[in-house]
């Protein structure tokens, strides 16, 4: 084989007039590849033609050979041959398909391919013959056929018989479970998505749970083969007498009362209003929050504007509204905290009130300052009652601000529980015993204090030790008390409700003059207030950290002014301002574009925990009512 021969390729065709057109070029290369590929040197474009079909290479001057390399042989002199030595002096004819190659020696030793096609082509004849290579059409039925029993499957299948079994059905009994479950109160904590799936009902896959449109959320997933439960009519959206069988009002409050949320609604317009009342979807219905089959983690898929829809230009549709006007996040208006204005034991009264400059009236002495303080006296008691104070040696706000169960918001304040560790209320010490007085009562207490003073002027005993009521320094012993008996029981109650007395410290006390000392001093109700949001929802167990900080660090990132409070009346509760630092925020992740924290309406408010016509917000009875001393 010579290498860097020259081929000639003449390439004719005809054109309509059945004139030829003849198209010319030279290679010079080692071989020749013929084919239907066009990435042969010399295509022939025909179905009888394989990709690669044959290769023609220079053996000797004047003398080439002629291979065929895709199976099919070739014709040569009316010989069929898959290989063939051939001379050019003899002007062979190669036939490959429809086509023809002469061969012939050109000038310089070059080999002249003349091509042209000898059969002519019938394109009706070559399309029809393709399709019928290539179809199905005599191993199918006729295309009529399968589309008439496609049809009468789907009729049949996903129609009248999951309509026959929904209608056979009759009416679906509910989970007892469930029901039971569904009819307790409702509160922030059980508002929150079902983490664990609710098993099915025993009976197996339903027929008409083919018109399902995904999968129940997880606290409904025990209904998944009952459809009856909530369809109660075919081809009638769920009602929501259907959901209120489950969920009784009693325990799904309304969001207000139903007229005022009727005038306050924005209406609806256009398309989507005619279609609604067309099939019957008035708005304000259950199903326009809690969309079902939408997938396992919870039935509230609704979007933001579902509310500011509504609270956006709440005040327009509702002039005499105290609730402000809530376009977004964004511009959420500061809190209105709801604050203690008269502390009482029967009826305390509660007013919201803007946060700038809000002072609460709890009827307590208490200075947080003072108590969180790392080098006083209070730091230096606590430590010597090895009380779990934090690693400055404070105070730490757990001691006193403990956890509820549902970890959403913190335990009632107990005197005997958070305070008296050090506030003891002790009065008298005998052979080891140490006598203390009830808290909350203050006539027993002058009762106690007057009794026992006089018991030991009578009838003195030396291992009992009378305390000091008041502060002094340690090391000093209480002064006796000067006088006849009754003067000295007199003064004895009165140390205790005056000047630096034991009660003073944390209630406000006033001296009603009367002469029986069980009935002289009067305290001043307390009133602690255990929710200043009520109509929020914040959940402490979800805000243990704050941008790394844990612990004592993390209260004080949002209660920052606490270390500097010296009078119960602050309110320490951060504004809105403090709360977009992490919701809605932007991650400190590089090339993170979704938030530190979610920043929807029901990251913080619930829809059912607003009014109920026995509870109104804001109601006395919802708050704890602390005893007073």
């Amino acid at each position: 084989m010579t290498a860097g021969m020259r081929f000639i390729i003449r390439q004719v065709a005809k054109r309509a007039d059945g004139g030829d057109i003849i198209r010319t070029r030279t290679l010079v290369q080692a071989e020749l590849s013929i084919g239907r590929g066009t990435d042969c040197d010399l295509q022939l474009a025909d179905l009888a033609v394989m990709l690669r079909h044959a290769r023609l290479a220079q053996i000797a001057p004047g003398r080439v050979s002629l291979e065929a390399i895709g199976g099919v042989p070739v014709a040569v002199a009316g010989r069929f041959v898959t290989r063939a030595d051939l001379l050019l002096a003899e002007t062979p004819a190669v036939d490959i398909g429809p086509f023809r190659l002469t061969l012939s020696a050109g000038e310089d030793d070059a080999v002249a391919i003349t091509s042209e096609r000898v059969v002519p082509p019938n394109e009706s004849a070559d399309a029809g013959q393709e399709l019928s290579i290539f179809s199905l059409a005599g191993a199918m039925p006729p295309k009529r056929l399968l589309a008439w029993a496609g049809a009468l499957l789907v009729l049949i299948g996903l129609l009248l018989v999951p309509l026959a079994h929904f209608i056979g059905e009759g009416r679906a009994s509910l989970p007892r479970a469930m029901v039971a479950d569904a009819a307790r109160p409702a509160t922030a904590v059980k508002a929150l998505a079902v983490k664990t799936a609710r098993p099915a009902a025993p009976g197996g896959f339903a027929p008409d749970e083919v018109w399902s449109s995904g999968p129940l959320s997880n606290a409904h997933a025990s209904l998944s083969n009952n459809c009856g439960a909530c369809h109660q009519q075919a081809f009638v959206s769920v009602t929501d007498s259907a959901c209120q069988a489950c969920h009784i009002p009693a325990a799904l409050p309304d969001h207000a009362p139903p007229a005022r949320m009727a005038r306050g609604r924005l209406p609806e317009s256009g398309v989507q209003a005619v279609a609604h009342h067309a099939f019957n979807l008035p708005q304000g219905r259950c199903t326009s929050c809690h969309k079902e089959h939408e997938g396992k983690a919870t039935v509230m898929t609704v979007a933001e504007s579902f509310c500011t829809d509504c609270h956006a230009g709440l005040s327009s549709r509702l002039p005499d509204t105290r609730v402000a006007n809530v376009p977004g996040w964004a511009n959420h208006p500061d809190f209105r905290p709801t604050l203690v204005t008269t502390p009482s034991l029967t009826a305390p009264v509660f007013t919201r009130t803007p946060l700038a400059g809000a002072r609460e009236q709890s009827g307590l002495i208490y200075p947080h300052a003072l108590h969180q303080s790392a080098s006083n006296a209070v730091a230096n008691m606590a430590q010597k009652q090895r009380l779990p104070v934090g690693s400055d040696g404070a105070l730490p706000c757990r001691y006193c601000h403990v956890p509820d169960e549902g970890q959403l918001r913190f335990k009632p304040i107990a005197m005997e529980a958070n305070c008296g560790a050090c506030h003891d209320l002790a009065f008298a010490r005998e052979a080891g015993t140490v006598r203390t007085l009830p808290h909350g009562k203050p006539a027993q207490v002058a009762g106690i204090i007057r009794d026992f003073t006089l018991s030991q002027a009578f009838a003195p005993r030396l291992e009992v030790q009378r305390l000091s009521f008041d502060r002094r320094l340690p090391g000093r012993v209480p002064a006796p008390l000067a006088g006849d008996p009754a003067t000295r029981a007199r003064a004895a109650v009165v140390s205790v409700f005056t000047g630096k007395g034991l009660c003073t410290q944390c209630h406000v006390i006033s001296d009603t003059g009367a002469a029986d000392l069980t009935r002289r001093f009067a305290i001043a109700p307390v009133t602690l207030n255990t929710h200043y949001l009520p109509q929020g929802r914040f959940p402490h167990g979800k805000h243990k950290t704050f941008d790394g900080k844990t612990g004592q660090a993390a209260c004080l990132a949002c209660h920052g002014g606490a270390l500097q409070s010296k009078a119960a009346t602050d309110v320490l509760i951060p504004g809105v301002a403090t709360c977009r630092e992490c919701h809605g925020a932007p991650a400190k992740a590089l090339f993170s574009s979704a938030p530190k924290a979610g920043d929807s309406c029901d990251s913080c408010h619930a829809y059912h925990d607003g009014w109920t016509p026995a509870a109104p917000a804001r109601v006395a009875s919802a708050r704890n009512r602390q005893a007073p001393a």
